[in-house]
């Protein structure tokens, strides 16, 4: 092979390393621990455990296994350090898969299928997001993806600071955007 050409793909082949090795730009990425936490299989037990650690609730991530949109907030959003942080401080996380077999005991102690318990929620795609209270009762249910992770956080700022029964989202956050975009 020519000596030109030889270099040229060692180039080629060395440049996505020089390029990110001078990015001094932060990885806030975390590839564990797992933004969910272990499910316990009890609704009851999850309330009981944000009473004890003084939590503002439970959050319900609906989902399926072939939801891409799911897959993209998993690979986007909830592996960001200050999602992770934001929520861990505040809540319990769980994800339930509406395609599955499993069953769980509910809020009222019933065992149930997961499909089911997500009807109950008015769950009809995914991704959907439940924000519970300590008694159970949904505050908030968010339908659809969220790609951007600050927004994310500002989806768990709208529920901890009680605004969900001041303003609709929207409006939280156009309110949030004016306050980073002011001078």
């Amino acid at each position: 092979m020519n000596a030109k050409l030889s270099a040229f793909i060692i180039f080629i082949l060395l440049l996505p390393l020089w390029v990110t090795a001078g990015s001094s730009a932060p990885n806030n990425k975390v590839t564990e621990p797992s933004f969910f936490h272990s499910f316990s299989g009890s609704i009851v037990s999850e309330l009981d455990q944000i009473k004890e650690q003084t939590k503002t609730g439970v959050v319900l991530f609906f989902s399926t296994q072939h939801c891409r949109f799911c897959k993209r907030m998993k690979a986007t959003v909830f592996n960001q350090r200050s999602v992770q942080e934001y929520y861990r401080q505040h809540f319990r996380i769980l994800e339930l898969d509406i395609e599955s077999d499993t069953t769980l005991v509910d809020e009222l102690a019933q065992t149930t299928p997961y499909l089911d318990y997500a009807k109950r929620h008015r769950v009809r795609l995914t991704p959907t997001i439940v924000f519970l209270n300590h008694a159970g009762e949904t505050v908030y249910r968010h339908v659809g993806m969220i790609a951007d992770p600050q927004e994310f956080i500002w989806l768990a700022e709208y529920v901890v600071s009680n605004q969900t029964r001041k303003q609709n989202f929207t409006n939280f956050k156009i309110n949030k955007r004016q306050q980073v975009t002011a001078p």
